[in-house]
């Protein structure tokens, strides 16, 4: 049994409101309870490992506690974000049976949550044991999703490797969750107001550009972490650039659309976030539904990073929940 298709449907995620996670005014539950009562987004995602203090092997009596927090709001959860804890310390390596007991947990939270999937990131686990937690979770009636983002494109050797098991096997609860970072056009505006406000010069600034256009992004930017004149504030969103900012099409993408279960639609700022539905993002999603797509498409903003204290959550994500249903209209009953 794997999960059962629900969708599509228009889904927010917990992890946008890390500001009000890192500021603990309330506690997890109760912004998860809020955020659910207030309607601003349908079915929502829990990062397990911003959520619940058990994490990763997670407690099931910890994780009872969040269901009845959502089904008093008369709620819905979407995919818990989870994945294993690997290396708990430098040069320490968690066994296979530790890494399979942490899975397993999470699997079982999943269907505690009512979520259609578990979101692990892509390619931390080798392909035989994803494949023996991919039967896990068709068991427990969830999908096991692999997240692909970032600088990550289909003719990547991993990405191409895990299409080509995935293609091999009979897996059903197997499949990835594609994030639209790896569809960005340029670099968002705040993103680049916030290093220039760290001192980072235009002509810096220009380069980083450039080498992102170019997907050059990591020779240009670790120089610039071995630079002491360089501040530690501004050393996270470099990071970011080479790690978590991708420059590609949606016709690249398309073909892998039977493997495509879940979809987050990476948003910085809302200039950058209607540029990208304008273009490659908004190619995607018209693609994937006109392929039969029937997961979550999950609004997910990620500028939280620098911007801080004077940014209105709700308020963003509202927004971004209008140009996403103003570009996949079929979208917009949730999202309204």
């Amino acid at each position: 049994m794997t999960a059962p298709e629900r969708g599509p449907r228009f889904g927010g995620t917990l992890f946008s409101f890390t500001n009000e996670l890192l500021a603990a005014a309330q506690t997890p539950d109760e912004l998860l309870g809020r955020v659910l009562r207030s309607g601003l987004v349908g079915p929502i995602e829990i990062d397990g490992a911003q959520h619940f203090r058990s994490f990763p092997l997670l407690d099931p009596d910890e994780v009872r506690a969040t269901a009845r927090v959502v089904a008093a709001a008369s709620g819905a959860v979407s995919v818990l974000g989870g994945g294993p804890d690997l290396t708990p310390a430098p040069g320490l390596l968690r066994d296979a049976e530790t890494v399979h007991a942490q899975l397993e947990s999470q699997i079982r939270a999943a269907r505690i949550l009512g979520a259609e999937a578990v979101r692990i990131p892509f390619g931390v686990l080798p392909w035989p044991v994803l494949q023996g937690a991919g039967r896990i979770a068709e068991r427990e009636g969830v999908l096991l999703l692999e997240e692909v983002q970032g600088p990550a494109t289909p003719r990547s050797p991993a990405v191409a490797q895990r299409v080509e098991d995935l293609s091999a096997a009979d897996e059903p609860a197997l499949g990835l969750l594609l994030d639209t970072s790896v569809l960005m056009g340029g670099l968002p505006p705040t993103y680049v107001e916030a290093l220039a406000h760290e001192g980072l010069s235009s002509a810096v600034l220009d380069r980083l550009a450039e080498a992102f256009a170019a997907r050059r992004v990591a020779p240009e930017v670790l120089p610039m972490l071995a630079d002491p004149a360089v501040s530690a504030a501004a050393r996270g969103p470099l990071i970011t650039a080479m790690t978590r900012f991708g420059h590609g099409a949606a016709a690249d993408w398309l073909p892998l659309a039977s493997w495509i279960r879940g979809v987050h639609v990476k948003w910085w700022d809302l200039d950058s976030a209607a540029n990208e539905l304008a273009g490659e993002t908004g190619l995607l999603l018209e693609g994937l539904l006109a392929a039969g797509f029937r997961g979550t498409v999950c609004s997910e903003w990620g500028g939280h990073e620098w911007m801080t204290s004077e940014a209105d959550t709700a308020a963003l994500l509202a927004a971004h929940a209008r140009l996403l249903g103003e570009r996949c209209p079929v979208l917009l009953p949730a999202a309204a």
